[in-house]
């Protein structure tokens, strides 16, 4: 299996088109996908497979 590297905060800007602000505010609240980012140091990041699986969880809610 291919290793990919952690994703950062501008990646998940682009992979989602959601704006940072928004993001952020879900980590504090602990939903969606800015609750799967982590830090690493000072830095927020995001492993891929976490996004990957979150968004075919948003799929499956949708096809409900």
């Amino acid at each position: 299996m291919e290793r990919r590297p952690l994703a950062t905060l501008r990646d998940i800007v682009d992979f989602t088109g959601l704006p940072p602000r928004t993001i952020y505010d879900q980590r504090h609240r602990g939903v969606g996908i800015g609750a799967l980012g982590f830090k690493v140091g000072t830095q927020l990041r995001w492993d891929w497979a976490d996004v990957d699986a979150w968004i075919s969880q948003q799929k499956g809610q949708a096809a409900a």
